[in-house]
């Protein structure tokens, strides 16, 4: 997908922390123009990866909680700081922490580094609709968007990690 800027995530703990990497590579189509002779990842884009990772981190801290499948969608970032260049090569570590979750959005602070030098961090709340309010998204659509997300987290966490978080809840608790 051309505008995931999540390459895998590593751990995903539902209501505490998610962490995910991306290695940004020549072939990004953003490096033609940014810039030439000295390519740089747009730092919106970082900020992106971390909404995505945060996101994730949400969706199944919802599901952990309640059982529902939900798709968050940004609604606010703030106290974004950058403090160096991501060029191609590096590898990206990006981190999110749950800071509050309520009924209908989630609040996260997220970081990026590469290596132990930290690039950038900000502070992104993400709101989802259950489905259950005044149905925002069509249920043709939303049965859509659930297998689209379905297969892009299968694929972003892998199998292993992917099975553990969407077991049922019952299973979970007996653990």
């Amino acid at each position: 997908m051309r505008f995931l800027l999540i390459d895998r995530i590593l751990q995903l703990e539902p209501g505490r922390f998610a962490v995910g990497v991306k290695n940004p590579t020549m072939s990004e189509d953003y490096f033609a123009d940014h810039f030439p002779a000295f390519p740089v990842v747009p730092g919106v884009l970082i900020v992106e990866a971390m909404a995505q990772l945060s996101g994730r981190l949400v969706a199944y801290s919802v599901r952990a909680e309640s059982g529902e499948v939900v798709l968050p969608v940004l609604l606010t970032i703030q106290q974004a700081r950058f403090r160096r260049f991501v060029r191609p090569g590096d590898a990206v570590t990006i981190r999110s922490d749950l800071l509050q979750l309520t009924d209908g959005a989630g609040r996260c602070k997220a970081e990026a580094r590469v290596g132990e030098q930290l690039v950038a961090t900000a502070e992104v709340m993400l709101g989802y609709d259950t489905g259950s309010g005044a149905g925002v998204i069509p249920e043709a659509a939303r049965r859509k968007l659930e297998a689209w997300g379905e297969e892009i987290n299968r694929s972003l966490l892998g199998e292993e990690l992917y099975a553990r978080l969407t077991q049922p809840a019952v299973n979970r608790e007996s653990r």
